[in-house]
């Protein structure tokens, strides 16, 4: 298991304190969902689980305030308006990517640091083409005009690009190949994770993938010892950007993707090992900054929180070490009862409820090891009635932004995480302020940000970028 070094955090918060220069070096991180109720039921389900570190890293930074996120037309933003803010400092519409309301093109940080002499690098572990990174290098009126974006992606001014693959437009004949190969007839080396060795020693620019065909990197709880992970992006990128601008200076966005798409799921455990694996990211800009304590600012923040996550789901009581029974994220555990219950090839017959009930107590823990009451079995029983009585659905779904479950897997997920004390108010995003935290070089500048559009042109000024 991965733990944070506390020798290495607690060096560099005490060096990020130091008398403040020019920033050069600057890691932008962006929890993609995640609300302050996301940090601290992580540190409860760590502290009570095991599974990473009690105190997460960055919520022991000197600055730690909350910023608004509502975007030019909504006091909920999406990621498309959220992360145009945090990229530009511009406010503009729900799905819009790079333009102000108007619809014209803004500039942003990358751009700026790019026109500075800087290098700089997007990393994410959703597509390289999502929202947020997209902010980051493109400019369209929509944000789902994912081929689009790759286009703009190729030819802007980011030496660094790392993310699990190519989305596609909906209904496209083109495959990710096609722009893979545009990257490559562009001059940019591609690499395929999970190992990015020598990625530092190319010349010209680098876009590194996942290594497998997929869109989004798998939820940490569902890793597989060949996945590429998150942190071997930010390793690869950090190699490669400190050895091409040590020198200048860079600046990289590195974004964990998945904990909005486990909200907008509401699988707190899925969500909670998410920002740990992020964390372990910020652990490595975190030893970056050890080494260069006066030139580096290391930034942490979300376009968003998502789901409306309450702590405490009607007692008094938490009981996070419940959720430790859970051994898959929703999709992947759909994945498993179609396999179990619907096998190819096999004349259909449906399973009693008893083997159902054994199923959820394999993967869930429910009835086993975590009790159930009789209205909670009785919701469940009219799920599996629906789905495999008389006239019943087999098909009968629960679809959410990115992924589509098993009505009844859904619905089990969600009864282990009542019965941990967690529970979300819905699948999509809140209006909530978010968290930022900020250490190292010039972080005091921070200290009075209150919304999202104000953290870029800080970046900017500290960092001394043209705009």
């Amino acid at each position: 298991m991965k733990k944070i070094s506390l020798l290495v955090l607690f060096a560099a918060l005490a060096l990020g304190c130091s008398s403040h220069q020019q920033v050069k070096y600057v890691f932008y991180f962006i929890g993609d969902g995640m609300g302050v109720n996301q940090v601290m039921g992580t540190e409860q389900y760590n502290k009570a689980t095991g599974n990473g570190p009690e105190v997460i890293n960055f919520t022991q930074f000197p600055v730690r305030n909350f910023i608004t996120t509502v975007s030019g037309n909504s006091l909920v933003t999406d990621s498309a308006a959220g992360g145009t803010a945090l990229a530009s400092g511009v406010k503009t519409y729900n799905s819009a990517i790079g333009v102000d309301l108007d619809g014209n093109p803004v500039s942003c940080l990358t751009e700026w640091a790019h026109a500075a002499g800087y290098g700089t690098g997007i990393i994410t572990s959703v597509g390289i083409n999502h929202a947020t990174p997209a902010s980051f290098v493109a400019h369209t009126s929509v944000r789902k005009n994912y081929e689009d974006i790759s286009t703009q992606l190729i030819s802007a001014p980011v030496d660094f690009a790392a993310g699990a693959g190519f989305i596609m437009d909906k209904g496209s004949e083109r495959s990710p190949e096609y722009y893979e190969k545009m990257a490559a007839d562009a001059g940019i080396s591609l690499f395929k994770g999970p190992d990015f060795s020598g990625v530092e020693d190319v010349d010209g620019r680098v876009i590194c993938l996942s290594g497998k065909p997929q869109q989004d990197l798998p939820y940490a709880i569902d890793r597989e010892e060949d996945d590429t992970q998150l942190s071997d992006f930010v390793k690869a990128g950090i190699a490669y950007l400190e050895k091409h601008f040590g020198k200048k200076g860079f600046f990289v966005m590195i974004e964990g993707g998945k904990i909005d798409w486990a909200c907008h799921g509401t699988d707190a455990a899925s969500a909670f090992q998410e920002l740990t694996d992020m964390a372990y990211s910020v652990d490595l800009a975190l030893e970056f900054l050890s080494r260069h304590p006066k030139e580096t600012l290391i930034l942490i923040t979300a376009d968003h929180e998502t789901g409306g996550l309450m702590l405490g789901a009607g007692k008094y009581e938490i009981h996070p070490e419940r959720l430790a029974y859970q051994k898959g994220s929703t999709p992947v555990l759909t994945e498993e009862f179609r396999e179990e219950f619907f096998p190819e090839d096999e004349p259909f017959k449906a399973p009693s409820w008893d083997d159902v009930k054994e199923f959820f107590a394999d993967n869930l823990g429910l009835w086993d090891k975590v009790e159930v009451s009789s209205k909670e079995e009785a919701d469940l029983k009219d799920v599996y009635d629906k789905t495999f009585g008389k006239g019943g659905n087999r098909n009968l779904s629960s679809e959410n932004l990115y992924s589509v479950n098993y009505k009844i897997v859904d619905e089990a997920v969600k009864c282990l995480d009542r019965a941990a004390g967690y529970r979300f108010s819905f699948g999509s995003h809140s209006g909530s302020p978010v968290g930022l935290y900020v250490t190292g070089a010039g972080h005091e500048a921070f200290r009075e940000v209150r919304d999202n559009a104000e953290i870029a042109p800080t970046i900017a000024k500290l960092a001394g970028y043209q705009k």
